[in-house]
């Protein structure tokens, strides 16, 4: 690794909640030529975000080739890449969750606030049109087929 490479931020490509769809980009990634990770940010989900209610992880890369792993992505997408959560709006990959900045403490104050006393749940944050929106419960809602007529 370069030493002026070691000193840069990771940027987030793609967030996952199934740690294999994340290995999997990262194994792309790596393959291509990029230093990648797969990055389980379970201290602020512990103690920041009191525990939303999913686990995400996030592949990442070198700040100066995230251009590089989007292009990547976009030329010859993995099928895993499907799997990513995507904002509803605009379909990019570069969401938050939970939408709580990481830079900042007052706005994590005030959220947490708000999540204690039930007045705000844990929602998804999109960094490039920066839609808010809730993650489906996960539950399986089963729609009923109406039944078909058979002429007798």
């Amino acid at each position: 690794m370069n030493p002026a490479t070691k000193h840069q931020f990771w940027a987030d490509v793609a967030v996952f909640e199934d740690l294999n769809d994340g290995k999997t980009i990262e194994n792309f990634l790596t393959n291509k030529g990029l230093e990648a990770r797969t990055y389980d940010d379970k201290w602020f989900r512990y103690f920041l975000f009191l525990r939303p209610p999913r686990i995400t992880y996030r592949v990442q890369v070198r700040h100066d080739h995230f251009q590089d792993a989007e292009d990547f992505l976009n030329a010859e997408p993995p099928l895993a890449l499907k799997r990513a959560m995507h904002c509803p709006a605009c379909d990019s990959l570069q969401v938050s969750y939970p939408q709580m900045t990481r830079q900042f403490v007052m706005p994590t104050v005030l959220l947490h606030l708000g999540i204690i006393f039930r007045l705000i749940e844990h929602e998804c944050y999109c960094e490039h049109c920066h839609f808010i929106w809730n993650l489906p419960d996960g539950k399986i809602h089963l729609v009923p087929k109406p039944a078909k007529h058979f002429p007798f």
